[in-house]
């Protein structure tokens, strides 16, 4: 039932002494807002759209050899603007979500267009210039309608895109990289929510990763840049991205952990490299300086165990046996771990415990494959390793239940 349809029959039966005011009150408050099932049923007409352009687009590519060049250029243009009419149409009629729907469909024909048409003509692509040129019109539609659906399609087709220009041309593309950092970047700055932050964070972190890789740079190097967003996020001033930063660099931090632990106690450590220390180790000494003073001045002083897992104890392999450097990257994780769960019981916060539990259980996980997997029979090892797991999820989560049963999180 729609409110806004009573509101306005209820108007009409107030004028002819029906009904009062307040009882028209009453009656409203009976109907839950349909504002929840427009969100809901809003989907269908975006699924329908996606399948009907996906069926017409697979009709056209499995049938495309019999078609003329004109004809195939004709068919193409015909269907991404009639996508495009029809999407406006609807928009100003005040079908939002169909609207938007057949936009994004013409968004997708037009990529698909120049594919096609590429191969039509010979064309063979040199970079992933092409990808520039579709995230185009997503660009101005975003900024236009601020839809997250464009701003979604938009992250796909960057990130994307960089993928693809490493997989076949083993280059990275930096227009892409400008048009994701200003597009992207851009509208979470302007229209800042957590989500968008998040999807913002995590892509830009995947291009860096990227670009570190193409280059043959060392993977060191972005374990500083993970160290950089939480540092980042101690000294950005809009909360949205604070948690994102805080939570991808600590990840970053505590994945490079994990990963050096299993590296330097097997025999993978023959092929460790370190970063030079002279342009390194100055870097790394500035984020700590910055980190510290961030958290001076967030009067968080008392927590900078935080920066615990962001110590260079890998180049402690240079002057000690590498087997030992390993165990103690697994002291570290207990330890790191351990303080993240404390702090989340501390501060009463479901999702700083949930983070904390996911971390403990990693490390669990790690060391228990590590140390047991070389003299345990495999089918005791997965039980009983699944088992141990099982029991130490329960406990977590029980005292998780404990700690939150007096009105639930006081700090998310």
């Amino acid at each position: 039932m729609n409110k806004q349809w009573i509101r306005k029959e209820g108007q009409k039966w107030i004028a002819d002494n029906i009904i009062t005011e307040d009882q028209l009150d009453l009656i409203t408050a009976r109907y839950p807002d349909s504002e929840d099932k427009r969100k809901v049923t809003g989907i269908l007409p975006i699924l329908a759209s996606i399948l009907i352009g996906i069926g017409i687009l697979s009709f056209i590519a499995s049938n495309w050899g019999e078609i003329s060049p004109i004809a195939r250029l004709t068919l193409l243009i015909v269907f991404m603007l009639g996508f495009y009419f029809s999407g406006e149409r609807y928009l100003k009629a005040g079908h939002h979500s169909l609207g938007t729907s057949l936009n994004l469909l013409g968004i997708i024909t037009f990529g698909a267009s120049i594919i096609l048409l590429g191969q039509t003509f010979h064309l063979n692509a040199v970079d992933a210039r092409l990808f520039v040129f579709w995230s185009l019109p997503t660009v101005f539609y975003l900024f236009r309608d601020r839809n997250k659906l464009y701003f979604f399609l938009l992250g796909l087709l960057t990130v994307g895109g960089q993928l693809y220009s490493i997989n076949e041309f083993q280059s990275f593309s930096y227009l892409l990289f400008i048009l994701f950092t200003l597009a992207v970047g851009g509208f979470v700055f302007l229209y800042p929510t957590i989500q968008k932050s998040w999807i913002l964070t995590i892509g830009f972190s995947i291009q860096v990763l990227m670009f570190i890789m193409v280059k043959d740079i060392n993977l060191l190097w972005f374990f500083l840049f993970g160290f950089a967003l939480f540092t980042s996020g101690l000294w950005v001033d809009k909360d949205v991205f604070k948690q994102p930063f805080n939570r991808l660099g600590t990840l970053i931090g505590f994945g490079f952990a994990y990963g050096l632990y299993f590296l330097l106690t097997n025999e993978f450590s023959s092929d460790f490299e370190l970063p030079h220390s002279y342009v390194y180790i100055p870097v790394l000494i500035i984020l700590f300086a910055l980190s510290i003073i961030g958290k001076r001045q967030e009067n968080l002083y008392l927590h900078a165990w935080e920066l615990l897992i962001f110590l260079p104890f890998f180049y402690l392999v240079r002057v000690t046996d590498p087997l030992i450097v390993g165990i103690l990257y697994l002291i570290i994780m207990f330890v790191f771990s351990g303080f993240k769960l404390a702090e989340g019981y501390r501060n009463e916060s479901r999702s700083q415990i949930n983070f904390g539990i996911v971390l403990f259980l990693l490390v669990c996980l790690m060391g228990y494959f590590n140390l047991a997997w070389s003299f345990m029979p495999k089918s005791i090892f997965f039980l009983f390793g699944g088992v141990l797991l099982f029991i130490l999820n329960a406990f977590l989560q029980r005292k998780k239940k404990q700690i939150l049963k007096n009105g639930g999180p006081h700090h998310d």
